[in-house]
Parts: C-alpha cells; sequence; structure tokens
C-alpha cells in the first residue's frame, strides 16, 4: 500500500466502523429488530469500500456526509432484505394450483416501510456521526500538530554540546639541552670534586 493511500483507507475504515455502529443502534432505538451478523458484517464491508473511495487527501464535510449516510442506508437496506420473510403458499383445493401471497408479519411490514420515527432516527444518527467524525479527526489533527511543536521546543531547549578542542597538558621535557660553551668556566670546579682517583701500579 502507497503512503498517499494509507491515510485514506484509515479514515475510511473509521468511518464505515462509526457509521454502521450508530445505524446499528439508531435501528434498534427506532423499533427495528436486532439482525443477525450477517446482517451487520456484510454492510460493513460494503460502507468501508464507500467510505474509502469517498475519502479525499483533505477532510471535507461534504464527502463525510455523503458517506456516513450511504452507510447508514446499505445497513438499513441489507438488514430489511435479509429480514424479510414473507413467503408463498399454494392454496390448496384449486384445480390451477393458484399461488396466494401469505400476509406479511408485523415484525416484517415494519422493516421493509420504516415509519418516520426509525428515520427520524437514522436521521440524527448521521448527524452525530459526522459531527463526531469532522471534530474528531479536527482535534486528532491539532493534537498531533501541538505534539510536533512540543517536540520542536524541547529540542530546542535542550543544552547542545559544543565540541572543542581539549588543551593538551604541560608535559616535561623529554631531553636535556646541550650545555653550552659559555657554561664550562662556572661547572670546572665541580669537574674536580669527588673521591682522589686511584693509582694504578
Amino acid at each position: 500500500m502507497r503512503q498517499s493511500r494509507a491515510p485514506r483507507v484509515a479514515r475510511g475504515l473509521v468511518a464505515a466502523s462509526v457509521a454502521t455502529f450508530v445505524a446499528l443502534l439508531s435501528h434498534v432505538a427506532g423499533g427495528g429488530a436486532m439482525p443477525g451478523w450477517l446482517g451487520i458484517v456484510v454492510p460493513w464491508v460494503l460502507s468501508v469500500f464507500v467510505c474509502t473511495l469517498l475519502a479525499g487527501r483533505r477532510l471535507s464535510v461534504f464527502r463525510l456526509s455523503l458517506s456516513v449516510t450511504l452507510s447508514q442506508v446499505l445497513f438499513h437496506v441489507l438488514f430489511v432484505l435479509g429480514a424479510a420473510d414473507a413467503g408463498a403458499v399454494t392454496a390448496g383445493g384449486h384445480h390451477h394450483g393458484a399461488i396466494t401471497l401469505a400476509p406479511l408479519s408485523g415484525e416484517t411490514t415494519a422493516a421493509l416501510y420504516a415509519d418516520a420515527a426509525m428515520w427520524g432516527w437514522h436521521v440524527l444518527a448521521a448527524v452525530v456521526t459526522v459531527a463526531a467524525l469532522y471534530r474528531g479527526e479536527r482535534v486528532l489533527a491539532a493534537l498531533r500538530t501541538l505534539a510536533g511543536e512540543l517536540v520542536a521546543w524541547w529540542r530546542r531547549r535542550q543544552p547542545v554540546a559544543v565540541l572543542s578542542p581539549v588543551p593538551d597538558a604541560p608535559r616535561a621535557p623529554l631531553f636535556v639541552a646541550a650545555l653550552s660553551v659559555d657554561d664550562a668556566p662556572r661547572l670546572a670546579p665541580l669537574r674536580r670534586r669527588g673521591p682522589p682517583a686511584l693509582r694504578v701500579l
């Protein structure tokens, strides 16, 4: 995955997850039945694709609102399709085997034709989701900028170690200066001192 696509995929994944979760809450709060795992996973996967495609390099309220709305519609429609259990039975006692439709149950009717309260919950959930995602991403961007500024300030406050050459300590001379000719008269008396030379027989 290229570096430029990583933020878009992350933004789409977060938007789809939050939108699907809030849509599930609003659906149940609006009177709908709790869907099975398939009714949650399939809309979420499709919502990830939709939100990733609509996510741009920069945060856009329009694209975010569109992705959240599509996520809620996907969840509600796919849940209704999975929950519809209208059956068709063959009427007995007829020569032509006429097919009669069984009446829809109250739960199926409520799922197929969502009332105004449920759609009101979905609209409220969409508004809350868009606001939370938009503000949340802006807060994260501000925190990231603040963290960068704090790191830069901390680096400026640290003492800079200046590498200066250490002066050499004075060392004792390794050689004795040679005696000059002028020092010979002063050293002459010193040369005669000492024990007398032994006479060799």
